[in-house]
């Protein structure tokens, strides 16, 4: 076996090199460009933006080092999704309706609270549907006929009126039912 010769292993030494050194240079730039991406999805300031790459590209290999400590922790998306959280909780608390009497949480199906018994809503005489105590008219049903000083619901009515015995007519009068 044949040792090669110093002029050989200095041009297999110099392409190793040279190979290391395109590498490392590639390695280089891909870092500088990273630095510059990564930066521009955290802030929105340009100037930040190429200073974090200028640093990365001017000092090699401690210039990311000092990128990664001093980014923002967070990107513009992150934060984004992060405030429209906080906005939804903001509203959810916001939007739980309360009872005007003692103000606490009830739900938006009760027509009474059940803790002061204040009248939240009414019920519309011909789809049973909830409405508003102000409301003159059924936005679902479109009927005209809806008393804003009824107290009672059509349900509570009919049964109300079958307990006592007494039978509600359409003009309001009552006549009884109980036969003697």
């Amino acid at each position: 076996m044949t040792i090669p010769a110093l002029e050989t292993i200095i041009s297999y030494l110099t392409i190793v090199g040279g190979i290391t050194a395109v590498l490392l240079a590639a390695l280089w730039i891909s870092l500088v460009v990273w630095a510059f991406r990564d930066m521009r999805l955290r802030s929105r300031d340009p100037f930040s933006q190429f200073l974090s790459a200028l640093i990365v590209a001017a000092l090699p290999i401690v210039g990311i080092i000092i990128y990664l400590i001093l980014r923002p922790s967070e990107t513009l998306a992150e934060a984004y999704e992060r405030a429209l959280e906080e906005e939804a909780l903001l509203q959810e608390i916001e939007e739980r309706p309360a009872c005007p009497g003692c103000s606490r949480t009830i739900d938006p199906g009760w027509i009474l609270c059940p803790h002061c018994h204040t009248r939240l809503k009414k019920a519309c005489p011909d789809c049973h549907a909830l409405l508003e105590l102000q409301w003159n008219l059924c936005p679902f049903c479109g009927s005209r006929h809806v008393d804003p000083f009824k107290a009672d619901s059509p349900a509570s009515a009919t049964a109300v009126s079958a307990v006592s015995g007494l039978e509600i007519e359409g003009n309001g009068r009552s006549t009884s039912t109980v036969d003697s």
